[in-house]
């Protein structure tokens, strides 16, 4: 029995400096419990003296012992552990971390690349949408797991499933849902992803109420979009929509005076409407740009139009 017994603490031991040792290594802040509960699966041979949930339990009873992980229920709901040594991570790298199919967007990520000198009080986040996340989420632990996904399945350990993170502290975090082809990029020695300087761009005109209003965004391409031009056109020609590029290629050549060949096929995608309204948010007003066909809805602007008014 005491043999048993000794044997027993010493897989248990062997479990957790292997698990340790993975942990130092990664350069997430925090680490989920599905993320805990793969690795000692992998980790334990087959077939395992005790139940895979048993063996789970005692390794993050001997991690939270040996204060490697601490609980993270003063910083968010979500049941996960931070790792020794990462209290000063930011709240962004806690939710990449988290979520691992979610970014920095939006105004968030405008600040990241030095492109607002506002410091948003909310971090924003973009992810699939849930359908799209499941999916994805199937993928990575059938990669994850390789062909001993369906043990992994027949136990009652944690799965990845989609993480509800409403606050990470005391700063609120706004999800916002939409495909991520192409969207972001990983920050070397973090584990934060965040919008390319081209997504983000494109998404001030998409929903500018998420990055400072309207004419925050206009100032923004005022300042920077000759700088940033290549990455911007190449950006929303891959991945815009014809109302995206309406509303680009106008800021881009009536007010910030660029012109570049890829607007001729461009402005083949205005159309009159109701909805071609330069800011998707405001009212729709008879001034108009007749290259564009769209609404100038932005009182800073009206004076640049070249169509008449209706």
């Amino acid at each position: 029995m005491t043999d048993m017994k000794s044997s027993k603490t010493n897989s248990i031991d062997d479990l957790v400096g292997r698990i340790a040792d993975a942990l130092a290594s990664t350069t997430a802040p925090v680490v989920s419990t599905y993320e805990l509960a793969r690795q000692a699966f992998m980790l334990t041979p087959e077939p395992a003296a005790q139940s895979p949930k048993k063996v789970y339990e005692e390794l993050v009873g001997a991690l939270l012992k040996a204060r490697l992980l601490a609980p993270m229920d003063h910083m968010t709901t979500v049941k996960a552990y931070l790792l020794f040594g990462r209290s000063s991570a930011t709240p962004s790298e806690v939710v990449c971390s988290l979520d691992p199919f979610a970014y920095v967007s939006h105004l968030s990520a405008m600040e990241h690349h030095g492109l607002t000198d506002r410091f948003p009080k909310i971090l924003y986040m973009t992810r699939p949408p849930a359908v799209e996340w499941r999916k994805q989420a199937a993928a990575r632990m059938e990669k994850d797991l390789g062909g001993r996904l369906l043990a992994y399945k027949e136990t009652s350990l944690p799965r990845l499933v989609q993480p509800k993170i409403s606050n990470v502290g005391h700063t609120v975090v706004q999800f916002y849902e939409r495909s991520q082809l192409g969207a972001f990029r990983l920050v070397a020695g973090s584990s934060l992803r965040v919008a390319t300087i081209g997504r983000v761009f494109l998404d001030m005109l998409r929903e500018p109420a998420l990055c400072g209003g309207i004419q925050h965004v206009i100032d923004i391409y005022q300042k920077e979009a000759k700088r940033y031009v290549n990455l911007i056109t190449d950006e929303v020609d891959r991945h815009g929509q014809p109302i995206d590029k309406v509303r680009v290629g106008y800021i881009l050549s009536e007010v910030c005076e660029i012109e570049t060949p890829v607007f001729e096929e461009w402005v083949k995608s205005a159309q009159r409407g109701g909805s071609r309204k330069l800011d998707p948010d405001g009212e729709y007003v008879s001034n108009y740009s007749a290259r564009w066909q769209l609404s100038i809805n932005v009182p800073s602007l009206t004076r640049l139009t070249d169509g008449a008014n209706e």
